[in-house]
């Protein structure tokens, strides 16, 4: 999962260079169809099969992570990538809260200090961002659609393997983006391109890693290590945009980190089993 940080990290930087001009369903859609010819060659010669044998769940796994990703891209190109980074890791405080619920995975006892570091953390995060408010609610609605999603990869990792999910989520976003994206799609430059490339290539190898990880431990605890994306947020603002975040910000985003951090340190005491493909 921190490999899987870093790739969606940067993934992230690029989207904001290619900034608002372009609607984040587009990109989405682009990231998506870039990606499907390298992966339908390696699961093709990987697996047995193509397609999740469960509908039901690659759907739903499908429509969480497209409104996950939309909002995300819509956000942070429209407010400061350590920002949006910040509020993004609310995302395993919701998981927690959702994992007995969907997946039937209990939380260590620390979650509710955790829920309520996070609380704060976003609290104070929202305050000295009133200009970009409604980025910022965005940004709250992708973390909480984003834990969904995760919680299916979960749920479908008990019956197929991380490649097979991957190109079935990469597939059935880039049909259900092309409905909205192909009426106006927006030209691009050669540069944007380019920079598509790679958030395709970034993005593909992030979800590769990302659903290997929730194969091989439980929900909460992989969800806590992506705390990572934190820092290199920091550090990508600071370098490229000259970003310096707020100083409630600092505050709200240590909070949320601590939280994180909580969970993951319960992880060294506890025993959970994989799902049965991770063996």
């Amino acid at each position: 999962m921190f490999m899987a940080s870093f790739s969606f990290t940067s993934m992230s930087a690029l989207v904001k260079v290619l900034g608002p001009d372009i609607p984040a369903v587009q990109i989405v859609f682009l990231r998506c169809l870039l990606a499907l010819p390298l992966l339908f060659i390696v699961v093709r010669r990987n697996s047995g099969h193509l397609l999740v044998r469960d509908r039901g769940l690659i759907f739903l796994r499908t429509i969480f992570g497209l409104i996950a990703m939309v909002g995300f891209f819509y956000s942070i190109a429209r407010m400061p990538l350590a920002d949006a980074v910040f509020i993004g890791r609310s995302e395993p405080l919701f998981l927690t809260i959702l994992a007995p619920l969907v997946v039937k995975e209990r939380a260590p006892r620390s979650v509710w200090i955790a829920l309520i570091t996070g609380t704060v953390g976003l609290a104070l995060i929202f305050k000295p961002a009133l200009d970009w408010h409604f980025a910022a609610l965005v940004a709250s609605g992708a973390a909480f659609s984003s834990a969904l999603a995760h919680l299916h990869v979960r749920k479908l990792n008990r019956s197929e393997t991380p490649l097979v999910i991957v190109f079935n989520f990469t597939l059935f976003t880039a049909l259900f983006t092309s409905l909205f994206t192909l009426p106006s799609f927006v030209k691009l430059t050669g540069r944007e391109w380019l920079i598509l490339g790679g958030i395709a290539l970034l993005a593909t190898i992030g979800q590769v890693l990302m659903t290997t990880a929730y194969q091989k431990d439980i929900a909460p605890v992989v969800a806590s290590s992506s705390y990572i994306s934190v820092l290199l947020s920091l550090l990508y603002g600071y370098l490229f945009w000259g970003e310096i975040p707020h100083p409630l910000t600092w505050v709200g985003g240590t909070t949320i980190v601590m939280g994180g951090l909580i969970l993951l340190k319960d992880r060294f005491k506890a025993h959970e089993p994989p799902t049965p493909l991770a063996h």
